[in-house]
């Protein structure tokens, strides 16, 4: 559905605000004062702004608002992300609806748009060629606000945090100062766990490229009166607001990743400008990505007896495995092209599938060991003919060993799996398990996931193979892919297989950015209602776009 506005005033959006600090904490009244409002200023004074959508209804200021907390939920939602996209289009001064990041990272494609700078889908971002020359050029005086520094490091990284950067460490001092200035009228209000932890804060010293705290373990942690999570993010905001009206020069200004944080952020990270600008690129690189891997990372410490920095634990995991982080500049986050996909109108043959991930596992690499074993035989003259060990003019034969990615299989076993689907996904990888003569390991999931098990399939009949299969545990429940990624993810050895998952697609993409597994692809449940397929495979693909853009090239049987 597309959405018109009529009467209204560009704007542009700033992600600075500040909430009480005492009373009710209530998130959803900045997100409208910041983002709806703006939407429905007139163009001239005493005017009104209209919005219409495709049967010419009139939408107010708490449809679009509702519309706009759709998108920034804990999970994708395609249709409402689109919706509210044409409407900022019209809406805002600088923003490109064509461009794939959710509505989350609104600020990110505003501040991408108003410096040219093209989407990550069709740019690759590194710390060499757009963090440190944008950090260079702010350090400087020579760009017109941070929109390129903030821009630069939200295309190449995407980090789920609300970030504030400093010009430099003295900044940085600058701000501890004042902000112990106004505590000191504050003091006897102050509970005693907010106060040590602002002594905390207060030893904070960013002579680094960056610092990390965690805030709150969820939505509704941290939200009392006085509390440092509050607190903090409050008096950073009034010190840019205060920098601002006092016309002093601007040192220190907000960097809103995703919406969902701005406004109830559960980790800050304070940038320093300077050490970008004076940084390697491999340095930059590796804080960004220890940065990530600490917010993703499932276990953080939350107290309220000491400030708990975000990189404490993957820090200390680091050096006691003594793993020096090589990563390069080149090995960027995923870009590629969304396109438009053509769904088969039948469904796929066993052919098809099979085929399918014959064609994958041609452009994997071999391994070093694996069950999947390919015997390669070839002429040789350094090899004496068997039948006439005496003629050296009879060439031999060489046999070679290589070893192919094993095939590891997750079939879905949630509650939309019938037990008649289950038993035909079943036959179907008996049939592929035959044809490739290879063995295979093996999951069920739903919201929880079966032991692996390594299913000895090669060379035994179809009984013998669906005995295999019968021995394994079935879950129910739920239905939830990310489990699947974070298992493949924590072992090389299953990074390393060619990974398969048969469904009937009905899962939702989260609205935060994960790791998809390079070899994971996605297979169709035999025997379930085609056009039902097909369209729960577009609803996953849509709300996996700020995940892998390519989605499409990993549904095996699907795509025309």
């Amino acid at each position: 559905m597309t959405l018109t506005l009529s009467g209204q005033k560009p704007a542009t959006i700033s992600p600075v605000y500040t909430l009480p600090i005492r009373g009710a904490y209530d998130p959803q009244a900045a997100i409208r004062r910041s983002i709806i409002e703006p939407l429905f200023e007139p163009l001239v004074p005493g005017g009104s702004v209209r919005v219409t959508n495709q049967k010419n209804s009139s939408l107010d200021e708490d449809d679009i608002e509702g519309l706009f907390c759709s998108t920034v939920g804990p999970t994708a939602n395609a249709a409402a992300d689109q919706e509210m996209k044409t409407l900022l289009q019209q809406g805002l001064v600088n923003y490109d609806s064509t461009n794939p990041l959710l509505v989350n990272e609104m600020f990110v494609v505003q501040a991408g748009h108003a410096n040219r700078m093209p989407p990550a889908s069709k740019a690759m971002y590194t710390p060499q060629h757009d963090i440190i020359p944008s950090a260079k050029n702010l350090l400087a005086g020579n760009a017109k606000d941070d929109g390129e520094f903030f821009a630069s490091i939200a295309y190449t990284y995407h980090p789920e945090a609300l970030g504030f950067w400093f010009m430099s460490a003295a900044h940085f001092d600058d701000f501890k100062a004042w902000l112990m200035l106004e505590l000191a009228v504050l003091g006897p209000v102050l509970p005693p766990d907010t106060t040590r932890l602002i002594g905390d804060f207060a030893k904070t010293s960013l002579t680094g490229l960056l610092e990390g705290y965690v805030l709150r373990k969820d939505d509704t942690d941290g939200n009392d009166d006085y509390s440092f999570a509050r607190l903090i993010v409050h008096m950073l905001m009034k010190y840019q607001q205060q920098s601002t009206a006092a016309g002093s020069p601007q040192g220190v200004g907000t960097l809103p990743f995703v919406v969902s944080e701005l406004f109830n952020p559960r980790t800050i990270l304070l940038v320093n400008v300077e050490a970008h600008a004076r940084s390697t690129p491999r340095k930059v690189d590796n804080e960004w990505r220890l940065i990530n891997a600490s917010i993703a990372s499932p276990v953080k410490v939350i107290s309220n007896k000491a400030l708990s920095k975000l990189t404490a634990l993957p820090r200390a995991a680091a050096k006691a495995r003594a793993v020096a982080a090589n990563a390069q500049t080149n090995a960027g986050a995923k870009n590629g092209r969304s396109a438009k996909i053509m769904f088969r109108k039948q469904a796929p043959t066993k052919v098809d599938i099979l085929n399918g991930l014959l064609r994958v596992l041609k452009r994997m690499k071999e391994v070093s060991r694996s069950t999947n074993i390919l015997k390669k035989s070839r002429t040789s003259y350094a090899r004496a003919n068997r039948r006439d060990a005496m003629d050296y003019n009879r060439p031999g034969r060489v046999t070679s060993t290589h070893y192919l990615p094993d095939l590891h299989v997750y079939i879905d076993t949630s509650g939309s799996i019938s037990e008649a689907n289950y038993q035909q996904a079943i036959m179907m990888l008996i049939r592929l398990a035959k044809m490739m003569n290879v063995n295979l390991y093996f999951n069920s999931f739903s919201h929880m996931m079966s032991q692996e098990t390594l299913l000895k399939t090669k060379d035994k009949s179809v009984a013998r193979i669906w005995e295999e299969f019968r021995k394994v545990h079935k879950v129910g429940g739920g239905t939830e892919y990310k489990q699947i990624w974070e298992y493949i993810n924590a072992s090389e050895k299953r990074k390393r297989r060619l990974s398969l998952v048969v469904t009937d697609f009905e899962w939702t993409a989260p609205s935060q950015r994960f790791e998809h597994p390079a070899n994971l692809y996605y297979a169709p449940c035999s025997s379930m209602n085609w056009s039902m397929i097909t369209g729960n495979a577009k609803d996953f693909t849509n709300s996996m776009r700020h995940i892998d853009p390519a989605i499409h090239q990993k549904l095996i049987g699907l795509v025309v």
